[in-house]
């Protein structure tokens, strides 16, 4: 059995953080494509024992990162109340001080398939976040269960009832924040895109006093609007999980609206569908919620190319603007 039942295996690979390899034809050299939160991919060639034969693309950009002084992106993992472990990333701004009190923004994904919290080069992201943190902020992410990376049983929680556990592990987080006492809880927002954008608008409906304000980036708003094969994986069919669909859907919750909400969306987005943020404005507009919206004309999921940079800014903005004190330094 050996290798079969998880034993006799030993690690080829030898930096910590996320591997990418593939075998040559006859196994004798793989091409290894490694990145980690601070080192942008580079490509090596190596034999099969792990010593390693070539460089395929050294990729200078490290060096040229190194004059940003880049803050270093701390791992840890807290406890939920019912004994559970989730992993977390934070970013300190530079010259941080734990004796003052930071504005947090909370970066959250939350949906199967995907992490947050993972040792690898994620670009633009990454980049935006250590701005951030250079302007003051502190950037928190956590994986609760349902994310990727941690077996069945890890998403098992979401299973016909979307946002609630996800939800309630996020607020585990952000009490532990708190806790450590250099973090200002009136001044705490969250963001995210696609699933994350669903969370941040379910996080900002369903624990309103918690969150000053939120970004939701193409959120699903109504499951009923989303791609069968991914959502009755989760939710089951329409006709026999009902309240599943109206208890996991935003829409819902428009009422209990109390933060600074932006949603971004691409009118063509072929993922999740403009409708979404359409019938989650209708709702909001119903219930005479004030919000901001951002529309972009791209025909894919995300904002890409050189528009991106117009998103950057608006979202750098806003939370600046809802964050930040009027009297605080960094805004002069």
């Amino acid at each position: 059995m050996g290798m079969l039942d998880g034993s006799g295996l030993s690690r080829v690979t030898k930096e910590s953080g996320m591997h990418a390899v593939q075998f040559s034809p006859n196994s004798g050299f793989y091409t290894d494509t490694y990145s980690n939160t601070m080192t942008p991919p580079r490509q090596d060639l190596y034999r099969a024992d792990g010593s390693k034969a070539a460089v395929v693309d050294e990729n200078d950009q490290s060096a040229q990162l190194a004059e940003f002084h880049l803050s270093p992106v701390e791992f840890f993992a807290i406890q939920s109340h019912d004994g559970v472990s989730l992993n977390c990333s934070m970013i300190k701004p530079p010259n941080f001080d734990p004796r003052k009190k930071y504005p947090v923004i909370v970066y959250t994904y939350g949906g199967p398939h995907a992490q947050v919290v993972i040792n690898a080069w994620t670009g633009s992201t990454f980049l935006w976040h250590q701005m951030m943190a250079q302007k003051g902020y502190i950037i928190f992410a956590l994986d609760n269960r349902g994310s990727a990376g941690r077996g069945h049983a890890f998403e098992t929680p979401l299973y016909r009832r979307l946002g609630k556990t996800e939800l309630a592990d996020q607020l585990e987080g952000v009490q532990h924040l708190v806790s450590l006492g250099f973090v200002d809880p009136a001044r705490i927002g969250i963001y995210g895109w696609s699933y994350g954008g669903f969370m941040t608008l379910y996080s900002l409906l369903n624990s309103p006093d918690t969150f000053r304000c939120g970004i939701a980036g193409a959120p699903v708003t109504s499951w009923h609007n989303y791609d069968t094969i991914y959502t009755e994986r989760y939710l089951g069919l329409p006709t026999e999980n009902a309240e599943g669909y109206q208890k996991s859907s935003a829409i819902e919750y428009a009422a209990n609206l109390k933060a600074k909400l932006l949603m971004v969306h691409n009118i063509e987005d072929d993922n999740v569908l403009f409708q979404n943020s359409l019938q989650m404005a209708a709702k909001l507009e119903k219930e005479d919620k004030r919000f901001d919206m951002i529309l972009y004309p791209q025909k894919s999921h995300g904002v890409s190319g050189p528009v991106r940079r117009n998103l950057l800014e608006q979202t750098t903005d806003f939370f600046e603007n809802n964050l930040r004190p009027p009297s605080s330094p960094e805004r002069q």
